[in-house]
């Protein structure tokens, strides 16, 4: 599959559409910085103008954890924002970091409890071969 770039925040994000999956995927370069909510924000608008079902959270590139108050904004109302922008799996990729994957099972759970699908994935692959099975559900 070939990826669109959408848009990039510098040292912090560059999301990319995978029509074919119906999915954006976030790669994240960093976490913790001012700009996590506005990424988030940007991406899940995104999302629902491209009829996007999955937000994929590439996290290959071990970008650290968010802070705690972006952190309790991703469980509460990103979750909401995704939902209302059409979303309806949450898919993590994970790098090597065991903090970056600790951290995804916190905003995961969130999601799970506000309605959303989550699964983690070793690759991009693996990642958009599950959306595509999400998106197949419409």
């Amino acid at each position: 599959m070939t990826g669109t770039f959408l848009f990039k925040i510098a040292k912090t994000v560059e999301c990319v559409h995978y029509p074919e999956a119906k999915a954006v995927v976030a790669i994240w370069e960093s976490l913790s910085t001012p700009q996590c909510v506005e990424a988030i924000e940007r991406g899940s608008d995104e999302c629902r103008r491209l009829g996007a079902r999955s937000w994929i959270v590439d996290l290959t590139r071990d970008p650290g954890v968010p802070s705690q108050q972006d952190l309790a904004w991703m469980q509460t109302d990103a979750v909401e924002l995704a939902k209302k922008n059409g979303v309806r799996a949450v898919i993590n990729v994970h790098g090597s970091s065991a903090i970056a994957k600790a951290g995804s099972k916190r905003w995961s759970k969130g999601a799970s409890a506000g309605g959303l699908t989550t699964y983690d994935c070793t690759s991009l692959a693996d990642a958009l071969a599950l959306a595509a099975e999400v998106a197949q559900d419409d």
